[in-house]
């Protein structure tokens, strides 16, 4: 095989001789790195991961290759993962594949070219969701761009209070050291994104303390729904949009 590939690949197994086979056949080919000890394993993958595809023994001494994959996908659940084993046993490939995500299933001894089809296959594989990662990443940033700089231009009243909003959001969030950071901070500062849909001089009434006619409760009541309907298209945007729907409810629960 001509083609090299610069994505990292972690191989486990307890039998050095294995190793030794895989980094003489494949050094030229793959960025490998091979250790014989699962716990070790995992203190690599944490001090020089993210890896693109993790292969791993079934069996070995200490922790088996299912709960070391599990535990591989916790640090990182871009990693594609491969099982290697020595059973021919239809059940322990089920069980290894609905319990540690597993990419491909290898039976021992493994011939080169089926390893090395396994890995170009698990390379692409972890290439395709990086890409697509970012893809989301970039759709993401730009939609929350446009959103807030509309919110900024139609109604600055209630972009100001959201930016207030996420200020301290974000402050609580590290302080709570909250996963998903991101969807909080996120929901914090489109909170009034519904406000849009507003007269401005009915969100400067409502912001201070004035006594607000029927129609315009009505419209303040309903923003966060406005916001929520802006936002649950988005790719990776519906824990954002179903917290913004829910904020007034949580206002009121602490009222009582």
């Amino acid at each position: 095989m001509d083609k090299q590939y610069n994505e990292k690949v972690l191989i486990i197994d307890d039998d050095r001789n294995i190793l030794k086979s895989f980094e003489r056949v494949f050094h030229k080919t793959f960025n490998l790195r091979t250790i014989d000890n699962p716990q070790e394993a995992i203190t690599i993958f944490e001090q020089e991961g993210p890896f693109a595809v993790v292969v791993s023994d079934m069996h070995m001494p200490g922790m088996d290759g299912v709960a070391l994959l599990n535990r591989i996908r916790e640090l990182n659940q871009d990693s594609v993962c491969i099982m290697l084993t020595g059973d021919a046993d239809i059940n322990t490939a089920v069980e290894a594949v609905n319990e540690g995500n597993i990419f491909r299933f290898l039976v021992k001894p493994c011939q080169v070219m089926a390893m090395s089809n396994a890995l170009v296959a698990a390379i692409k594989q972890y290439q395709l969701i990086t890409a697509e990662h970012e893809l989301l990443q970039k759709t993401l940033k730009g939609s929350i761009q446009i959103l807030t700089e509309i919110l900024s231009m139609t109604n600055p009243i209630a972009f100001n209070k959201a930016r207030r909003i996420s200020n301290y959001t974000t402050q609580i969030v590290k302080m709570m050291k909250l996963s998903n950071s991101w969807q909080y901070e996120i929901a914090a500062l489109l909170s009034q994104l519904g406000c849009i849909t507003i007269p401005l001089e009915t969100v400067e009434k409502y912001f201070s303390g004035i006594e607000l006619t029927d129609n315009e409760k009505s419209m303040i009541a309903t923003h966060p729904s406005v916001g929520y309907d802006l936002l649950i298209n988005i790719p990776r945007m519906q824990a954002v949009a179903s917290m913004i729907k829910m904020q007034n409810q949580v206002l009121a629960k602490e009222k009582y």
